[in-house]
């Protein structure tokens, strides 16, 4: 196991929607970029979900999330794991999401990129978010697909999870 230590939000004054992911994985933390892997679906779900082309250069990258209004961030800050796995994360440490609430009010929707995100929010941060935040700042909260393209029994099909994403980026 290795300690691995997150990276900084990727938010602006523009930003309306947050998606946390787990932790970086092994490819983002080496080229400190936000879903880095060509494995990872995540830019080509945006990429369908808004129907447009997102370079792979990274500042364009940012500058397409930040004309949506998306911030990207992670639940954790730092955890021991093997690999990239969410499966192999132990003695998590999280980032401070209520200080980043409190910047950041505009932000009013929560997307978590898979379960693991979702549980690991509720385990570690939902207690120390004021429940004001929450109740008034936080319209809504959505449990995405996974953009991992790890296997898995219930990882679902590339279209199934542009639907989602759709569904959630654009209500």
């Amino acid at each position: 196991m290795t300690l691995k230590i997150g990276l900084n939000p990727i938010v602006d004054e523009c930003s309306r929607i947050l998606i946390l992911g787990t932790l970086p994985g092994d490819q983002s933390l080496q080229f400190n970029e936000y879903y880095a892997s060509p494995q990872n679906q995540f830019w080509k779900i945006l990429s369908s979900v808004y129907r447009e082309n997102i370079e792979i250069n990274y500042k364009s990258r940012l500058s397409f999330l930040f004309c949506k209004g998306i911030a990207l961030w992670d639940v954790l800050h730092s955890a021991n794991r093997f690999g990239s796995l969410d499966l192999s994360i132990n003695e998590e440490r999280p980032n401070n999401l209520s200080d980043l609430f409190e910047e950041h009010s505009q932000i009013e929707a929560i997307g978590f990129n898979g379960g693991a995100a979702e549980k690991l929010f509720k385990k570690h941060c939902l207690a120390s978010i004021d429940s004001i935040i929450m109740k008034e700042q936080i319209k809504r909260t959505k449990v995405l697909p996974s953009t991992s393209s790890t296997s898995g029994k219930y990882v679902k099909s590339l279209d199934q999870k542009v639907a989602v994403w759709h569904d959630f980026l654009l209500s």
